[in-house]
């Protein structure tokens, strides 16, 4: 428990996005993004290796950083999205480009403009949740959006999915409770199938009272699931469920079972 190093500012705040460690440049490098910029640090003692500008407002650097390959990406809900290009030489880094809309509303946005959904980093696309639940796939040289759905989510306010891949498919738990089985390719979205884990209950307006909504107060799954030894694990605000994720022998594609433990 021995403290060995301390590094970065609080201030503003930390944010909320998971660090994470890489190996680069000859070098392994701890990355945390923090409401001011995208950091790389020595994790064995805490000195900064690069540091990147890319503030982000209200503290809200929530999903996690993706890596593939040279390039690292993260994107938030203000002010959108930023590739960053890895030097192969030395613990080094360059922005490749920044993308952000007018603002974060629904039909102001550009490339994406992320909250809770970690995106996914597939070859040379990207695919994420934008703000308010718009399902978007991303050309990673330059962000320009490639295609957008609804089919996922509604639309609505801090829309949100936790997405895990499994093999040429992902696995999506959708902020309403569901669990989607999905593909995602450059030329669109196909779902394979989709069954109810969850009823959300979760208050996803921040500050609302009872009797005094406020705009966009709806109820909301924001718990990431555990997946092992083809089961899911989730849970809301009132129970874990465990459900399998075997087929019953009907012959549909990787459909989630209708039994489970509570």
């Amino acid at each position: 428990g021995e403290e060995r190093w301390r590094a970065l500012s609080p201030e503003p705040e930390m944010g909320y996005a998971q660090p994470i460690v890489l190996e680069h440049g000859g070098a392994r490098q701890l990355i945390v993004w923090t409401p001011r910029a995208l950091v790389s640090l020595n994790p064995a003692e805490g000195t900064v290796y690069w540091e990147i500008p890319f503030e982000s407002p209200s503290g809200l650097t929530v999903a996690t950083p993706v890596w593939n390959g040279s390039r690292l990406f993260v994107s938030q809900f203000y002010r959108g999205s930023m590739m960053v290009e890895l030097d192969s030489r030395r613990p080094a880094a360059r922005q490749l480009w920044k993308r952000g809309g007018r603002s974060e509303r629904a039909d102001a946005t550009d490339a994406l403009h992320a909250l809770i959904t970690t995106p996914v980093f597939s070859q040379s696309h990207i695919y994420g949740v934008c703000s308010y639940g718009q399902l978007r796939c991303l050309d990673a040289e330059d962000g320009d959006r490639i295609w957008e759905t609804l089919d996922l989510i509604e639309l609505s306010r801090w829309a949100a999915a936790f997405i895990v891949r499994n093999g040429d498919r992902y696995f999506i738990n959708t902020d309403k409770g569901d669990l989607v089985i999905a593909r995602f390719t450059p030329r669109g979205y196909r779902e394979i199938d989709r069954a109810k884990l969850l009823e959300p209950t979760t208050n996803s307006a921040w500050g609302s009272r009872p009797g005094r909504p406020r705009r966009n107060d709806r109820l909301v799954n924001w718990s990431h699931p555990a997946y092992a030894n083809r089961h899911v694990v989730a849970r809301n605000d009132e129970k874990i469920v465990r459900v399998s994720l075997q087929a019953l022998g009907n012959g549909q594609e990787g459909q989630p079972a209708a039994h489970g433990k509570r």
